[in-house]
């Protein structure tokens, strides 16, 4: 019955209809007969009005609002407040015939049954979510406040890991070789010193190029990345000890800047204020850490903590709500798959927040933008972020050009005269040519949808938007999804939980399950049932699909027809290569290679060629950076067209990519079965099921199977994912596609 749809309403927190019902004409309608549905439905009586009220609809669906008129059936008469009748406006009734062709009989038109054209959802209502979503668990107070420490302590970490990394970095390279690599900025020299709120400044001054004209400034904060507040290695071209030290730009005024030494990380503070102001002296600057980043995720941590609704969300103090109206559901402006549409129906229902679970080729950003149009025609402000400018230029524009925008996108859909959106892009940083000339710069005052990396989103004040849209939300740590939260009333995450983590720089934050992104967490306080599954995927052949689909998936993924069967010639769609290399580590570096599977697959790449395959469609992905120099050389050897378009990059660099042909090198190979990385227990499976879900139409796996399918000796069952590779293994022999190389 349509009353469901009213459920949570109540006469306390609506309120009389005001309006002028003069000017605006509409369709006839027969006013009795839907406020007498009304009645018999809601039974709403309002004593000192004698008569029921009857809730109003939106102007263009049936999605109940906080309004009502009062029904008085005995004599048929409508009550509601007139403001434009007399100087102020006042409460009055009229006969329903009267009302038939203005804004209250237009708002009344949903009672009636002929009038909702909307096709009903029609859906399994056990696939809807449940109106409430309960926590598996709640955390005692001191744990509420616990929590939130540790999400500071891990910004912490994060941030001193990045300033320790970038330190042992450059001490490794030092200043000379930097200047070569062209990775410091410099020289400056000095103009002296300055006193500034009790504490000494040095100033320095960009150094001319003998050969630069003169006309030429340079711009210190676009050219050379330098900005107040950033932490830099300040360094001179001299064999003194005291030198690098550490130093904070306090300001930036091209060509000069001013900096402040950090002195509680340097010994001998005479004889470095000596050097920073002696008039021989050049210094160069090296980054070491933006604090910006990080202080915007203390900020966000800090303002959902005082937050009532956000923080018991975090915590597990509150059920999630969702409210499906089946006479209403989205109308998405795109053609979606029944799975789609589904996640659609989840994310609009949605009180607080939904988690979009979509594996590979399973149309995630489709659905995204589909949701984004939905909104934007409901008159929500929405924002749309991602972890990296990358990212959420991927969801803007897709693969568009500047001619041609690409189906499906919110770009085609911007430029597209029949569609009402117009679209801002906050901040300079996009590469995307299309963002550029179309997005980036606009008001955002005026724009239906913002865009913004989850960094970036920082720039807007609590609950600025009805809803954020965070694509790739599983490459985002909770911190960094944190600054989203505290700008939004409702999310709606979209990612994959069963591929890559967010990078953490911390390893022992990594062991406590702190760098998990908040579409994880979220999964596990509440159970799971908060996700929506895309179950049909369009991107790789159906064999190339099976592993990681009952692997990782559960066997819930269903190939679409298009790409059921494709190949590349005669060759196989997935194919297995067991060998017998021996792993090897370089004189310099802990990475490992494998010359013999560089070989194995410098082949593959030669067969691919041969059968008409581009090198820009082939890639290799390696476990170990070392092998990826291995393959790189043994690739760019080989008599193909263009050998060096063939991408060769760790699983790390091509999660989120996709190529026609895709091989694997898992590198190591011992007697011990010793797998490194590739056997721990949570990240060796993520990997894996990124670099089996890269190909489109063949995927060939070279490794030594033994090593991979066996625990290491200083490893329990429960600490290894070997048996997951000894299944693979198994699963490609039970197919008759294990070709072996071994003597």
């Amino acid at each position: 019955m349509l009353s469901e749809i009213f459920d949570d309403w109540s006469l306390s927190d609506a309120h009389l209809l005001r309006t002028d019902i003069r000017g605006t004409e509409y369709e006839p309608i027969d006013v009795e007969a839907a406020a007498s549905r009304a009645r018999e439905e809601l039974d709403i009586r309002v004593p000192e009005k004698n008569g029921y009220a009857v809730p109003l609809f939106e102007k263009h669906e049936p999605v109940p609002t906080d309004e009502y008129v009062i029904y008085r059936p005995e004599k048929g008469h409508i009550g509601w407040y007139d403001s434009g009748f007399g100087i102020g406006g006042a409460e009055r009734f009229a006969d329903c015939e009267r009302l038939r062709e203005n804004e209250i009989g237009h708002r009344l038109r949903f009672w009636l049954d002929e009038h909702r054209t909307n096709v009903e959802l029609d859906v399994d209502e056990a696939d809807l979510p449940d109106e409430r979503v309960h926590p598996t668990d709640r955390l005692s107070e001191d744990a509420r406040r616990g929590f939130f420490d540790d999400l500071r302590g891990f910004v912490d970490s994060e941030r001193e890991a990045e300033r320790q990394g970038n330190w042992e970095r450059y001490e490794e390279i030092g200043l000379e070789d930097s200047i070569q690599r062209n990775q410091v900025s410099g020289p400056f020299i000095s103009l002296g010193s300055t006193s500034r709120e009790g504490e000494t400044l040095y100033r320095y001054q960009f150094a001319d190029d003998e050969d630069q004209d003169d006309e030429i400034v340079v711009d210190l904060r676009d050219d050379e990345g330098i900005f107040p507040g950033n932490r830099c290695i300040l360094d001179i071209e001299s064999d003194d000890q005291h030198f690098p030290i550490e130093a904070e730009v306090r300001s930036v005024t091209d060509p000069q800047i001013t900096i402040r030494p950090v002195w509680d990380r340097i010994p001998d503070r005479s004889v470095v204020e000596k050097i920073l102001t002696s008039n021989d002296a050049e210094v160069w600057l090296h980054e070491l850490l933006n604090p910006v980043p990080y202080d915007r995720r203390i900020d966000a941590i800090n303002q959902v903590e005082q937050n009532d609704r956000k923080r018991d969300l975090l915590t597990g103090d509150r059920p999630i709500e969702y409210s499906v109206n089946k006479y209403a559901p989205p109308n998405p402006g795109l053609e979606l798959n029944e799975y789609q549409q589904l996640a659609l129906v989840w994310a609009d229902s949605a009180e607080d927040v939904v988690c979009i679970h979509g594996p590979p080729g399973t149309g995630k950003t489709r659905t995204l933008t589909a949701y984004v149009r939905h909104a934007v025609s409901r008159g929500e402000s929405v924002l749309v972020t991602a972890h990296s400018n990358q990212a959420v230029d991927n969801l803007l524009v897709g693969d568009s050009s500047l001619g041609t925008p690409e189906d499906g996108t919110l770009h085609a859909m911007a430029q597209d005269d029949d569609v009402d959106l117009s679209i801002a892009r906050v901040g300079n940083n996009s590469r995307s040519r299309v963002v550029q000339n179309h997005y980036t710069g606009r008001s955002t005052s005026e724009a239906d949808v913002i865009a913004a990396t989850t960094s970036g989103t920082a720039t807007f004040d609590q609950d600025e938007f009805d809803v954020a849209v965070v694509d790739e939300a599983t490459q985002a740590s909770r911190p960094a999804t944190a600054i989203v939260l505290n700008s939004a009333e409702k999310l709606v995450l979209a990612g994959d939980h069963k591929q890559l983590t967010p990078y953490c720089a911390d390893e022992t934050k990594k062991e406590e399950d702190m760098h998990i992104s908040l579409f994880e967490y979220l999964l596990e306080r509440y159970d799971g049932a908060l996700s929506v599954l895309l179950e049909k995927q369009y991107r790789m052949n159906e064999e190339i699909a099976a592993f990681p689909n009952e692997a990782f998936y559960d066997g819930k993924l269903k190939t679409a027809d298009r790409n059921r069967d494709w190949s590349i010639s005669d060759l196989k769609p997935f194919m297995g290569v067991d060998i017998d290399g021996r792993e090897k580590t370089p004189s310099y570096g802990n990475s490992y290679y494998n010359p013999d599977e560089a070989e194995a697959v410098a082949k593959q790449v030669q067969l691919l060629a041969q059968s008409g395959v581009a090198s820009e469609d082939i890639g290799v992905i390696s476990a170990y950076s070392g092998q990826v120099s291995e393959i790189h050389d043994r690739v760019n050897r080989l008599d193909i067209e263009d050998p060096r378009a063939v991408s060769v990059d760790t699983v790390d660099s091509f999660q989120g990519g996709e190529r026609e042909a895709i091989i694997v090198s898992f590198v190591r190979s011992n007697d011990d079965g010793y797998s490194g990385f590739l056997e721990f227990p949570d990240e060796g499976p993520r990997r894996l099921n990124v670099a089996l879900t890269r190909a489109r139409k063949r995927l060939v796996l070279v490794g030594n199977w033994e090593t991979l399918g066996t625990c290491a000796p200083h490893r329990s069952s429960g600490e290894s994912c070997a048996d997951l590779y000894e299944n693979l293994a198994d699963h490609i022999r039970s197919r008759e596609r294990m070709l072996s190389m071994k003597e």
